[in-house]
């Protein structure tokens, strides 16, 4: 075994290492939704206009992230949870693929590694739940490797494939939008660059092909009549739709600030050698201020200041002024980095492949099993008011028989005002929760055990008929002995319960 090959079995070791990473998933709320939305698309072979699993649902169903969904179902359909890992996997690799493409030609082996690591590491808080947003990730990276192809490898042709890449990502999610921002800031500062005329015209009609290929989905023009009016910055009660100060964990500002300090290093380097570029400047610039507004964006962030500056973060390679001597690795070394390499790949491929086989149901943020179970046994039928988070966890498992008061769509299927009138129901300060509940007439009620409002139903003469050590189902009626349940849930692997 010589250097060469030890080397390579420690860069094969790394990615396996990347591999175990990634092949962790949680699941995330929205996901049994997802798929069940899938398959009804398939089964049906239609998109459906009016939303059959909520009673409050108050306006036309438009499913922005229908394709997503398909391709989401059609994995778990052929693999089970491990298809929708390697579906995960597949679209973080994506995403990768376009950073080796956009950056192949300026940058050295070691210093591409390093920036796919980077890449890999700023953009893991988005990717360890499998969501459409990775396709989003993934078609930007994309689209980012052809701008640069076109401006820097004289292909100017190139960028024009940025048309079917947005036809493609309009009907897979609503990110989109982001995709022809990037397009307007890429067209409109080119012009105020020195690069040939044909070069512009052709990023301009690019763009004005990409807006037009955006009617290709099947609501067409109205899809951008609801963007425009559901997409908003700081979305109350969505937590990474708040600004990056309000995120959840710390780890989440440091990460912003790691890609801010990253984007400057860059900025200042290409101003010094004068090779400052203007468009990837301003793309990198605007989505770092929207990444602030909005933490959900700042995987997109990340992903344009590793491509778009990621070749000027290194100072340029300064030869050496004598060749050095090729110098033989010690056996022992050599034999040392390989048995490391070996094991490092063995226990990494493992834990990768234990953890495809298992989607983590975080039990502090579902419901426990048994109240589930307690409802199928009991076949209830109605309307059944629900935590948000347990929205579509609840279609999935007692759907058609009950119907939510809400769940993770929001817009897509509810009004601003019955959104308003759900999230006024948690609110002790609001004076007519009395009223609201009356107008929704709910059968059921599944609330966490701890809420306040779950302790001012039973006040107001809701009984519990099921209470758990996380849940409590609630009904009217006479006051009987509610099914305990305060086992301690196991470990639990998607679609649970």
């Amino acid at each position: 075994m010589n250097a060469e090959r030890a080397r390579l079995l420690l860069r094969a070791a790394l990615v396996t290492v990347v591999l175990a990473v990634l092949a962790h998933t949680q699941a995330d709320p929205d996901l049994w939704g997802h798929i069940r939305f899938g398959r009804d698309i398939i089964e049906s072979r239609a998109i459906p206009s009016l939303d059959p699993y909520s009673f409050t649902s108050d306006r036309a169903w438009v499913n922005h992230e229908w394709l997503a969904e398909c391709v989401m179902y059609l994995a778990y359909a052929a693999g089970g949870p491990p298809g929708l890992v390697v579906l995960k996997m597949t679209l973080v690799g994506m995403m990768l693929a376009g950073v080796v493409v956009a950056l192949r030609r300026f940058e050295t082996r070691g210093r591409l590694d390093v920036l796919l690591g980077t890449v890999t590491i700023l953009t893991l808080p988005q990717s360890i739940n499998l969501r459409p947003q990775l396709f989003s990730m993934a078609l930007f990276s994309w689209l980012l490797a052809l701008l640069l192809s076109a401006g820097r490898s004289r292909r100017p042709l190139a960028v024009l494939a940025a048309v079917p890449v947005l036809i493609l990502w309009v009907n897979a999610h609503g990110g989109w939008i982001i995709g022809i921002g990037t397009l307007g800031l890429w067209s409109g500062f080119g012009l105020l660059t020195d690069r040939p005329l044909r070069e512009k015209g052709l990023t301009l009609l690019a763009a004005l092909g990409a807006i037009v290929g955006t009617l290709a989905n099947p609501y067409g023009w109205l899809l951008w009549s609801f963007l425009g009016e559901t997409v908003r910055f700081g979305r109350v009660g969505i937590t990474e739709w708040q600004p990056i100060f309000r995120a959840p964990t710390p780890i989440v500002p440091v990460l912003w600030a790691v890609v801010a300090i990253l984007g400057l290093r860059a900025v200042v380097r290409s101003a010094r050698a004068r090779s400052l570029d203007l468009q990837s400047v301003a793309v990198v610039v605007a989505w770092g201020a929207a990444s602030f507004a909005v933490t959900r964006l700042l995987a997109f962030f990340a992903i344009a200041t590793v491509i778009l500056l990621g070749s000027n973060l290194f100072a340029p390679t300064t030869p050496a002024s004598e060749p050095r001597q090729a110098r033989p690795d010690p056996r022992l070394v050599v034999l040392g980095a390989t048995a490391a390499a070996v094991l490092v790949m063995a226990g990494s491929l493992f834990q990768a492949v234990s953890s495809a086989r298992c989607i983590r149901i975080d039990s502090s943020v579902f419901p426990e099993p048994g109240a589930v179970r307690w409802a199928l046994d009991r076949r209830l039928r109605g309307n059944m008011l629900t935590w948000f988070n347990w929205g579509e966890y609840t279609i999935w498992y007692l759907a058609p028989g009950i119907k939510v008061s809400m769940d993770g769509r929001r817009e897509t299927v509810y009004s601003a005002d019955t959104i308003q009138r759900y999230e006024q129901l948690f609110d002790s300060r609001v004076s007519d929760r009395r009223e609201i509940l009356q107008s929704l007439q709910p059968d059921y009620i599944w609330l966490p055990r701890g809420l306040e409002l779950t302790k001012f139903l039973q006040s107001e003469g809701w009984v519990p008929l099921f209470s758990g050590s996380r849940s409590a189902v609630l009904g009217r009626g006479p006051a009987t002995e509610a099914i305990q349940d305060t086992s301690a849930p196991p470990a639990r692997c998607f679609p649970g319960p």
